[in-house]
């Protein structure tokens, strides 16, 4: 019997399980395909399975990004001739066109679940994380996008999607959790380097942090891992942005400044440090997991991430992105 002959269930297992497999053999591109094929069964989705969703395509799309930042850093290296750099830009010509259609795809799967019957309210973390989806993946398509006016017509979708899902997650989900944490450290990151509002995204990721570190103290144990290890990515984005004002905060005035300067030797609990190293590797790396026993223990609940420690460093971990 084919696969499409099947009943759905039982097409669903058997498409999950070819995405675990290629999972364990780091072919990401078949994962995601996989996951894909899982979703369009129609069948809901678990939590873990979203997060396999998001995590393939995070992998495919983060090895696609790296390649065109060495692109263009070929492009505009001194001393290329002319045909080099002609045959660079057409070479990141190609890769925009698969970047293109690899965020096409995945908000098609996003969007068939946003237009779904599934209520928000009855999974409103689910809600989040798929409006977080939405808005992570226009961002990333306007990334490639040349004509200004449909670059605009994008990041305005995306800025709507992120609006969404932080609208959702005030309203449901606790400063603490990780799905909630992973969506304002991407949504601080856009609106400080997409859009070019640097002050409000440090003060979403400002005020991000101080309500976390508030609960820091009531966090359950089966978000302490990721939560802390999302902060530890936040403080260090403030910690650059206040670098790149010449060192003062944002908000601009002495009590502010007096209250942001600790951020970069802030510390959370002991505990938090604990996890700088796993970070640091983390933020070496393009942004994703590099090992299947991570990824599956990072995406349980944190959603892909990104964080911003340099120009080269897009995204983070995650889910992690």
């Amino acid at each position: 019997m084919d696969v499409e002959q099947m009943p759905v269930m039982e097409t669903k297992e058997k498409f999950l399980w070819k995405a675990k497999l290629a999972q364990e053999a780091n072919r990401f591109e078949d994962m995601a395909r996989y996951m894909r094929q899982v979703a369009e069964c129609g069948a809901p989705m678990t939590k873990d399975e979203d997060n396999m969703l998001a995590a393939a395509y995070k992998h495919v799309l983060d090895t696609k990004r790296s390649s065109r930042r060495t692109l263009v850093t070929v492009e505009q290296k001194d001393g290329i001739t002319s045909w080099e750099a002609t045959v660079a830009r057409h070479y990141r010509a190609r890769i925009d066109e698969e970047l293109r259609a690899l965020c096409t795809e995945v908000l098609t799967v996003v969007d068939s679940w946003l237009t779904s019957d599934q209520p928000e309210a009855s999974d409103p973390a689910t809600g989040v994380f798929y409006w977080k989806l939405s808005a992570d993946y226009h961002r990333y398509a306007a990334e490639v996008i040349e004509d200004p006016g449909d670059r605009a017509e994008v990041v305005a979708m995306s800025k709507a999607a992120y609006e969404r899902a932080d609208r959702l997650g005030r309203k449901n989900l606790r400063p603490i959790d990780p799905i909630r944490l992973g969506l304002m450290l991407n949504y601080s990151v856009f609106l400080y380097q997409v859009c070019q509002q640097r002050r409000q995204g440090h003060d979403v990721a400002k005020h991000a942090f101080d309500e976390a570190v508030a609960e820091i103290d009531a966090i359950d144990d089966s978000m302490y891992d990721d939560s802390t290890l999302i902060l530890r990515l936040i403080r260090d984005n403030l910690t650059i942005w206040i670098q790149e004002n010449g060192g003062e905060s944002y908000a601009g005035t002495a009590e502010d400044q007096a209250a942001a300067a600790p951020v970069a030797q802030a510390v959370v609990r002991e505990d938090l440090l604990a996890v700088e190293d796993r970070v640091q590797t983390d933020l070496v790396a393009t942004a994703a997991v590099t090992t299947p026993s991570i990824l599956l223990s990072l995406s349980s609940s944190t959603g892909t991430v990104e964080s911003q420690s340099d120009r080269d460093r897009q995204s983070l971990q995650d889910n992690v992105n």
